[in-house]
């Protein structure tokens, strides 16, 4: 008699909110407008981690030769690995890009996470970092769904204190996401209404240290003509 099935647990109020069409529509909107970071970044191995198994399982637009994708599930990530977001197993220094898309908000240590996100970073692999905009209008589609708040300030400060460089902050997807979906219209470059859209986007970097090579220079004494040492 084959083994009885586990009970799935209720979905947390966060995972059915981004099961939402509406939901979906405005992430696939944010994710669309950060393509062109990641064309950026080259290498072999990256980690995607997304906040629901219903968005695509390939990151769309990323030049890395092989990308695993992880989704939110139970407070940690399943998929074709399960983990804590406190333990993500993957070998220190082994990838060239980590991805983390609107899973700060929904984690239980979101400060550990973005740890393990520097930790398997190699020097030079850049962690592109999407979250909800805390100061975005779009916040009142998303609060008291179950999802945490994250400041963009916080997260720089968190990655520069892991050892990694912020090269760059910026915000994307509409200002105000309408209940039929989202309105693109309101999409600009830079303008007054830039810091009031929905998401952020942190985008850092491995420091690699480098060797410093020793100059073959001058002595350390330089005398001059009809001078001697001692």
């Amino acid at each position: 008699m084959p083994p009885a099935h586990a009970r799935r647990q209720p979905d947390h109020p966060a995972e059915a909110w981004f099961r939402r069409d509406t939901t979906l529509r405005l992430v696939q909107e944010v994710q669309r407008q950060a393509i062109p970071e990641l064309t950026r970044v080259f290498g072999h191995t990256g980690l995607y981690l997304r906040p629901c198994p219903e968005l695509p399982e390939a990151l769309s637009g990323n030049m890395l030769a092989d990308v695993l994708s992880l989704r939110r599930e139970d407070g940690g990530f399943g998929g074709s690995l399960a983990c804590a977001d406190a333990a993500l197993p993957l070998a220190s220094g082994s990838l060239s890009l980590v991805y983390a898309l609107f899973v700060l908000e929904t984690s239980p240590e979101p400060g550990r996470l973005l740890a393990e996100i520097a930790r398997v970073l190699k020097p030079e692999g850049v962690a592109m970092l999407v979250s909800f905009n805390p100061w975005s209008p779009a916040r009142l589609r998303w609060a008291f769904k179950g999802l945490g708040t994250v400041d963009p300030a916080w997260v720089q400060q968190q990655v520069r204190g892991l050892g990694l460089d912020v090269q760059r902050q910026r915000y994307l997807g509409p200002v105000w996401s309408a209940d039929g979906g989202v309105d693109l219209r309101v999409r600009r470059g830079a303008g007054i209404g830039t810091g009031l859209r929905a998401a952020s986007l942190v985008v850092a970097r491995r420091r690699d240290p480098g060797v410093t090579p020793l100059r073959a220079g001058a002595p350390a004494l330089a005398l001059r003509p009809g001078m001697s040492a001692g």
